[in-house]
């Protein structure tokens, strides 16, 4: 069984943090008052940054998007994502590398009989014989699981938030750069220890044996920009592995807080689209910015469409 078979679909891996959660789509109206979208600023001079919180995949039924979220694009000049496909290209080899297992060891070596039962049955309900998955690492096998269980439902990946926009980005010539590589993101995983990893792949199958349940909930909330009920789905999901949380979400925030900084140094309006797991809570991407003084507001066409940035100030140096 080959991994990660998504139908020519060129960066499974920017997947990997947002599905972990379960998030996934649903065919919910629009809200006008809110939407998983801030705008970012400094001094009335300077750049602005829409942040934008993602699903990195999506049915048909979910697009368009708010609109929000297609003004933003028109008005910035760079697309900055987790992971850029112009900037990382072997997500492929490396998921061979990091997410499978050579030649005398398999699944099994690293898991539970029961866990390995469970695995088992579970491919089974699949259509698939049970040691279909034998050759992967249990968080390769998780993430495997999520990924094709949500394309059922008719989800697909180049119709996520951010692979929709970098395609455009890419016709549209503007920049595209990413905050982080594939390398950094499979090694987030790839460094688990087997008790890690199998307590992923067991939360992974209970997740899935709940999915059609579960994710209207969850994207209703990131589609409205409910935080609060976002929060607490996000919470429930990590509650057994605080030490993951940790380099999953809120070390990675931190240092994104830190480029976002940056970026508010510059001239370009840029739009940043990430995983809308990294945006709420006290170590959310939000709040962490208000608690660095900058000024946040959530953004939306009906509540924003008539705000006009100031012009930039003139320098007062002479260019040489």
């Amino acid at each position: 069984m080959r991994p990660l078979n998504l139908g020519g679909y060129k960066k499974p891996f920017q997947l990997l943090l947002f599905l972990s959660f379960s998030i996934l789509c649903a065919v919910i109206a629009h809200s006008a008052e809110t939407t998983s979208l801030w705008k970012v600023t400094g001094d009335d001079s300077g750049p602005s940054i829409y942040l934008a919180g993602s699903i990195h995949i999506l049915s048909e039924d979910d697009h368009p998007l708010h609109p929000a979220f297609e003004a933003a694009y028109r008005a910035v000049d760079d697309l900055v994502l987790e992971i850029a496909t112009n900037e990382d290209s072997e997500s492929d080899t490396l998921a061979l590398e990091k997410g499978m297992y050579g030649k005398g060891r398999k699944i099994s070596d690293d898991l539970s009989p029961e866990m390995y039962a469970e695995l088992g049955k579970y491919l089974e309900g699949a259509g698939l014989p049970p040691t279909a998955m034998d050759g992967f690492r249990p968080w390769m096998a998780g993430m495997t699981i999520s990924i094709t269980e949500i394309m059922k439902m008719g989800g697909r990946p180049e119709l996520g938030v951010d692979t929709f926009f970098e395609e455009r980005a890419v016709k549209d010539g503007k920049t595209v750069r990413g905050l982080e590589t594939t390398e950094f993101q499979i090694g987030l995983f790839a460094k688990l220890n087997k008790e890690e990893q199998e307590k992923m792949l067991g939360s992974t199958l209970k997740d899935m044996a709940n999915v059609e349940t579960d994710f209207p909930k969850m994207v209703k909330a990131w589609r409205e920009g409910d935080d609060v009920t976002l929060e607490k789905m996000i919470n429930d999901s990590m509650s057994g592995s605080p030490q993951f949380r940790k380099e999953l979400l809120d070390n990675r925030n931190e240092n994104w807080v830190k480029k976002i900084n940056e970026y508010m140094k510059g001239d370009k309006d840029i739009m940043v689209i990430v995983g809308a797991a990294h945006l709420v809570g006290e170590k959310g991407l939000i709040q962490l910015l208000k608690g660095s003084g900058i000024r946040v507001e959530r953004w939306s066409t009906e509540k924003n469409n008539n705000k006009k940035k100031p012009p930039k100030k003139k320098s007062r140096f002479i260019p040489v």
